[in-house]
């Protein structure tokens, strides 16, 4: 998904983790830099700050990047190493790749952690036309990726998933064999109607943003809004969590197996992007504030 889909608060969040989102960026460092200019660019997409906020927001940005490049970034480093030396192994354990992805979930949560105070203090200063303009842009969202990702029959989200995915690796892996392919086909059939569970959930995320939203002077919204931003799996559904875990764990099995059926000029490339990566975010680092 792109930052356009995520909402506001979460939008800070995902941007300011960029390192780690745009991975297949040949512009890595060039993203990065500019992260100064790109999260008020893109929160303006839904709350269109005034000059006021965005004079509030820019120290108060500058300090949540220094901490993410002099804090974080040393973090980034260790795990796309680790992930280097998984491929050593002729096929890793599907338990080792679930390990890494618990890490970048980890990574996200601290970053979570890190913005909520000033995410609670920009949604506090929301006047009423910025609010009703921010749920005007989440009705947008939500209503493109209806008709993108739900109203076509469950067949085409399958085709177009497995097409997706394919797209996806093919700046890691180059052409894929006929047995990956079948592979990331029987991946995108297993996960169903997982497009129907995660906008359900995303929607049912929003409502209570927008619930907290209309009660942002009251004494409860500062703490309600941290449980919201750092604790987001607790306002899932059940049927989204079990779908979550099964879903992580396909997705982890899917990258055991291509791994396992890749020739070695599949691997030296895929070793190569993780090195270029890695120098990449070591060239961001900075010192400590």
């Amino acid at each position: 998904m792109s930052v356009l889909r995520w909402p506001a608060a979460k939008t800070l969040l995902l941007l300011l983790c960029l390192s780690l989102l745009v991975t297949a960026c040949s512009r890595l460092g060039l993203a990065y830099r500019n992260l100064d200019w790109l999260v008020p660019w893109r929160l303006n997409d839904y709350l269109n700050l005034n000059s006021q906020q965005q004079a509030w927001l820019k120290p108060r940005l500058q300090t949540h990047l220094q901490w993410h490049c002099s804090v974080e970034l040393p973090r980034y480093i260790d795990w796309l190493h680790t992930t280097e030396s998984l491929l050593n192994q002729p096929q890793p354990d599907s338990s080792q790749l679930l390990e890494q992805f618990a890490q970048f979930d980890a990574a996200l949560k601290r970053i979570s952690v890190e913005i909520t105070p000033t995410a609670i203090e920009l949604l506090q200063g929301l006047n009423e036309q910025q609010v009703n303009d921010f749920y005007a842009a989440l009705d947008e969202d939500n209503l493109e990726d209806r008709q993108d990702f739900l109203d076509p029959p469950l067949a085409t989200q399958i085709s177009e998933r497995q097409t997706r995915m394919q797209e996806r690796l093919r700046p890691w892996l180059g052409r894929l064999n006929s047995t990956q392919t079948e592979h990331i086909a029987a991946w995108a059939n297993g996960l169903g109607e997982q497009n129907r569970l995660w906008l359900e959930n995303r929607q049912r995320w929003q409502a209570q943003l927008r619930t907290l939203l209309a009660e942002r002077h009251s004494a409860y919204f500062a703490p309600e809004l941290t449980q919201l931003l750092q604790h987001r799996e607790r306002f899932s559904s059940d049927a989204y969590r079990a779908s979550y875990a099964r879903s992580r764990q396909a997705l982890a099995t899917l990258l055991s197996q291509l791994l396992s059926s890749a020739d070695e000029p599949q691997r030296e490339r895929l070793r190569h992007r993780l090195r270029d990566l890695r120098r990449d975010l070591a060239e961001q680092q900075c010192s400590a504030a």
